[in-house]
């Protein structure tokens, strides 16, 4: 990905020198087809690593709910996402299963600084 990234930014700036209007156009016809290339497979590798993420997502929450009982932590004040259950509030797994999606899902679609 790193490397696709820097051959793109090598082609921005081979066109961006050029000075002349008629040479740069030139260029970039020239060039158009392998930058196109380029980002079409930045843009692939990217949809590939959010389904990916996505994916692995739902197999998680399949496996919360249909195979991990739930163990309930404690919570110091009552809210809508922590009901009262004997008195107490308390938060299941699948609530902390969809604050971790909400948490780590951007944490682990970052992308190189390059961009």
């Amino acid at each position: 990905m790193t490397e696709t990234i820097l051959l793109i930014r090598k082609y921005e700036d081979r066109i961006s020198s050029i000075t002349s209007n008629k040479r740069r156009n030139k260029v970039m016809r020239a060039i158009s087809s392998e930058v196109q290339t380029y980002t079409n497979k930045l843009r692939n590798y990217m949809f590939f690593q959010s389904l990916t993420v996505i994916m692995v997502y739902m197999v998680g929450l399949v496996i919360v709910l249909n195979y991990i009982y739930p163990s309930y932590v404690y919570f110091p004040y009552s809210t809508i996402v922590t009901p009262p259950i004997n008195g107490k509030p308390e938060i299941n797994n699948l609530f902390v299963y969809i604050l971790s999606f909400l948490l780590f899902t951007p944490l682990s679609l970052r992308r190189p600084k390059l961009l």
